[in-house]
């Protein structure tokens, strides 16, 4: 049905050869645990149980003709999952209980030689990958991240975008890309799991981010108004051709190595902070766990992200080198694969603003918060360059093992200055109150902040402990696929290693004089990637048969492992899940 479609869609037109193809693939997965995130009154997370029960017909079409070529690569999928019941007459209405989707990968046009040898264009939905790295692009830009499904890692969306290829000479090429709207990443359907961690307070400024945390859990511990983000409203670039992203690219093979340079202007399309404005809902509730557990209202917080602009300039190579062939002739030489992305990123500024706030015995009158920065706003992400890459090495071991591994430096939605390359740079990952034996903060709300004195909240530094980690992380990517019974069966075991340090820091002395916020000194803890508290990974294994005719089946797991804190341990990965999987190629 869905090849039909496609054939249908195709114009019966000038080329000469069609060919048709495509999969059926049938997808279960299970969560295999609980994740709470959130209090009572606004909780969040998941419950153990199916994640995913799809089932994808992948349609792919392609025209080609003397001079031009027609490409329809496109997925219809069916949910598996009904949508919200929340009537009688929902049940009698089929697109309710078995919703669809179609996926449209790549509907474009393609001419060669179009009025100079050698110049080559294609126009439509497309992705372009220009990246060498395997699954870790940080040079190739154009195309948005598609994270919509975790064992689909690397892929991204197709985008209408114009391509210009002009070949002068075999080993040299030129190439050109105009994406005229920008897309922003397709993110994983667990990301709002996030939204619950109101303590990873994205600003850099670590007095305000303190201050504003200490606040907040202040407000609902003295005055039982808990802040709980609402929603998140992106802001998306307009479609104006000053935010056209653009794309040029040359490329040349030396001796047997592959070697290009790329510059890229567009924008990062994982979503930063741009502000957060707060309101007050009024309304008693108790946990219905303990009546004693009670709140006076909601400090309901909207949060605004946007998509910085950015400038990279790009370095790929690729190829093999011979670097064991003497000890042995049956040595064959080792893959190669470097990705190297300079970027210059736009400075993020935050807003933080709020109507009047009638909290019982304290109001907070609208208007935008005092950060105490001289009149600046507080900064999310710094104008400075910084630097991400992925190099790596690969072999076969005749027909049955094959091995890869990378180093990569910056995952895809890690952005901003912050390595042990360019400097400090952190992120908050976790904070909390300190308490002395009885359970009572080590600052009260008198102390955090006095709105007529800006930068006063200084004196929040000395109740609040946090878990900080750089903004661009480290991992060792390691993988082998094991082939046997003629290739027909495979294991295939992959493992992603943080390698990224948590910095952990709190008042030397918290029972010091509150009044002295000039005297305020913090230890800091480095935890290595190898100890406990910054230890995470993932684990990829998967067992996979053909069983001829093109079918095949495969089972495995995600396995996450880490403290919350941590990059894979993250509540918002979702957590370990198992998956069965069922294809049929034709």
């Amino acid at each position: 049905m869905g090849v039909l479609v496609l054939l249908a869609l195709v114009p019966q037109a000038s080329a000469t050869d069609w060919t048709v193809g495509g999969h059926l693939q049938t997808d279960v997965r299970y969560y295999v645990s609980d994740i709470d995130v959130g209090s009572w009154h606004s909780p969040l997370g998941q419950d153990a149980g199916f994640a995913r029960n799809q089932n994808l017909l992948k349609g792919r079409v392609l025209g080609r003709g003397d001079a031009a070529r027609l490409v329809v690569d496109t997925d219809f999928v069916l949910m598996g999952f009904p949508d919200p019941v929340d009537s009688t007459f929902a049940l009698s209405r089929r697109e309710v209980l078995d919703p669809f989707r179609f996926e449209v990968h790549e509907a474009y046009m393609e001419a060669w030689d179009v009025g100079v040898d050698g110049l080559d264009l294609r126009v439509g939905q497309q992705k372009i990958q220009w990246g060498v790295g395997d699954q870790f692009n940080p040079t190739n830009n154009l195309n948005a991240d598609d994270l919509e499904d975790p064992l689909l890692f690397g892929d991204q969306l197709g985008n209408v975008m114009v391509r210009a290829d002009y070949t002068p000479l075999p080993q040299l090429s030129f190439a050109g890309v105009l994406v005229p709207v920008f897309k922003p990443a397709l993110l994983p359907g667990t990301g709002d799991i996030a939204l619950g961690l109101t303590d990873r307070i994205p600003v850099a400024d670590d007095r305000l981010r303190r201050e504003l945390y200490a606040s907040n859990a202040l407000v609902e511990e003295t005055l039982g108004w808990p802040t709980v983000v609402t929603g998140v409203s992106p802001v998306l670039p307009d479609a104006t051709l000053q935010n056209m992203q653009w794309q040029a690219r040359v490329a040349a093979q030396l001796g047997m190595q592959d070697v290009a340079l790329s510059y890229y202007d567009g924008r990062f399309d994982f979503p930063v902070a741009t502000g957060n404005h707060t309101t007050a809902a009024a309304g008693q509730q108790c946990n219905p766990a303990d009546e004693s557990d009670c709140i006076n209202g909601i400090l309901q917080t909207m949060a605004s992200v946007g998509y910085p602009e950015m400038q990279v300039y790009g370095l790929n190579a690729a190829g093999e080198v011979d670097a064991l062939g003497w000890l042995h002739d049956g040595i064959a030489p080792i893959g190669y694969r470097l990705e190297l992305a300079w970027i210059h990123p736009e400075e993020t500024r935050m807003v933080v603003s709020n109507d009047q706030l009638d909290l019982g015995i304290y109001t907070q009158e609208a208007g935008e918060y005092p950060y105490g920065l001289g009149g600046k706003r507080p900064v999310t992400v710094p104008g400075d360059d910084f630097f991400k890459w992925t190099l790596g090495v690969d072999y076969t071991f005749g027909p049955h093992l094959y091995v890869n591994a990378q180093w990569v430096h910056g995952m895809p939605d890690e952005f901003g200055a912050g390595d042990w390359l360019s400097g400090e740079g952190y992120v908050a990952r976790r904070a909390e109150l300190l308490r002395d034996a009885d359970g009572v903060p080590h600052c009260n709300l008198l102390d955090v902040a006095n709105p007529a004195d800006p930068g006063s909240g200084s004196k929040g530094e000395t109740c609040v402990k946090e878990w900080m980690r750089p903004r661009i992380g480290d991992y060792a990517v390691v993988g082998t696929d094991v082939m046997w019974n003629q290739g027909r069966s495979m294991l295939r075991m992959f493992a992603i290693l943080d390698m990224t340090p948590i910095l952990v820091t709190a008042p030397a002395d918290p029972t010091q004089d509150h009044d002295s916020p000039g005297a305020v000194s913090r230890t800091s803890v480095v935890h290595k990637w190898s100890t406990p508290v910054a230890q995470s990974m993932v684990l990829y294994p998967e067992l996979s048969h053909k069983l001829g005719n093109g079918f095949e089946m495969a089972a495995g797991a995600v396995v996450m492992v880490g403290e919350p804190w941590t990059k894979f341990g993250d509540p918002a990965t979702g957590g370990t899940q198992v998956f069965t999987r069922a294809k049929y190629a034709f």
